[in-house]
């Protein structure tokens, strides 16, 4: 019971592009924020195969082309680059992987609004 909290944490260098995992909408582009500070932006995108869910990607820097209500393509829109977050705040990636465990957050949740 209770909200789920699960994200996939894809690590990658700072710096590099990163795509869309779906075939959707960009619904909403806000800022990261760590310790009042902002790191890059959390992207929604809703799906157009499951409109009734939102994929979210934190920790990436938007292109500057992107705006909400851009249409884009699984793998091959760009969304924008990796940001360093490593830098502000330790990643348990970091253990795991190279560049200090830097990574794309990616989660899907229901849309607001959607039935469960």
């Amino acid at each position: 019971g209770g909200t789920r909290t699960d994200v996939m944490d894809v690590g990658a260098v700072p710096g590099t592009d990163v795509y869309s995992p779906v075939a959707g909408t960009v619904v909403s582009i806000s800022d990261f924020v760590i310790d009042g500070k902002r790191y890059g932006s959390r992207i929604d995108v809703r799906p157009s195969s499951a409109p009734s869910l939102i994929v979210s990607l934190s920790h990436v820097e938007p292109d500057p082309s992107l705006t909400v209500g851009s249409p884009v393509l699984a793998s091959s829109s760009k969304l924008g680059t990796v940001v360093d977050v490593a830098a502000v705040e330790r990643q348990s990636l970091a253990k795991h992987a190279g560049a200090r465990g830097n990574n794309v957050a990616i989660d899907v949740h229901p849309a607001a609004g959607s039935l469960p």
